[in-house]
C-alpha cells in the first residue's frame, strides 16, 4: 500500500506527528512500514511511505486538489483502489475524479473521508474531514480514520469498505 500525505503544515503538521502516523500505518495494516520519503509533484511537496501488506492501494490525505493531481500519476491511477482521505468542496466532484480514474485504469476504485458538519466562528456550515482531532494517535485524523482504526481487525481491505464512502460510478438524483 502507498500512503501519500500532503507536506503543507495544516496537513503534515510536524515530525512527531509523522511518526505517529506512521504507528498507525503499522497498526492498520499489521505490517511493515518504510521510512517517509519526501517527493514533489508538479513544485507541490509530499511525504510518501509504503506498507509491506502486499495491498495494491493507495491512500491519500491531502487537499482535494492535491488528490485530484496525484491521481493523474500511472503510480496512483494503477492501484486497484484509492482512498482520498480528504475534504469534499463541491458535489459530485468525487465522481468526476472517478471518471478521469477510470479513463486510465477501467477497475478503478475510490473511497473518500466521511465528512463531518461543523459550524464555523462566523455561524457557516462546513462539511470536512475535520483533520483536528489529534486524538489518542498523536496526529490530526479524520472520522473515517478513527472508524478504520477500530475496524482494523475485521482486515485492512474490509475496515477501509466500511470506514470511507465509496464512489458509484453511477449518478442518482441526491448526488448533485
Amino acid at each position: 500500500m502507498k500512503w501519500i500525505v500532503g507536506a503543507s503544515k495544516d496537513v503534515a503538521v510536524d515530525k512527531g506527528q509523522m511518526l505517529a502516523r506512521k504507528e498507525y500505518i503499522r497498526n492498520v495494516t499489521s505490517s511493515d512500514v518504510s521510512e517517509w520519503y519526501s517527493v514533489q509533484v508538479k513544485e507541490r511537496s509530499f511525504l510518501y511511505c509504503d506498507s509491506a501488506d502486499g495491498v495494491n492501494g493507495t491512500f491519500i490525505t491531502a487537499h482535494d486538489s492535491d488528490v485530484f493531481m496525484l491521481c493523474q500519476i500511472p503510480a496512483v491511477f494503477r492501484s486497484e483502489f484509492v482512498v482520498a482521505n480528504t475534504c469534499l468542496v463541491e458535489k459530485l466532484r468525487q465522481k468526476v475524479l472517478l471518471f478521469q480514474m477510470k479513463h486510465f485504469n477501467g477497475n478503478a476504485k475510490l473511497w473518500f473521508a466521511e465528512q463531518e458538519l461543523s459550524v464555523t466562528a462566523g455561524g457557516l456550515f462546513w462539511q470536512s474531514t475535520t483533520l483536528n482531532d489529534v486524538g489518542q494517535f498523536g496526529f490530526q485524523t479524520s472520522l473515517s480514520e478513527r472508524k478504520l482504526f477500530r475496524k482494523r481487525n475485521k482486515g485492512f481491505e474490509q475496515a477501509i469498505c466500511e470506514s470511507f464512502i465509496w464512489v458509484s460510478p453511477i449518478i442518482c438524483a441526491g448526488d448533485y
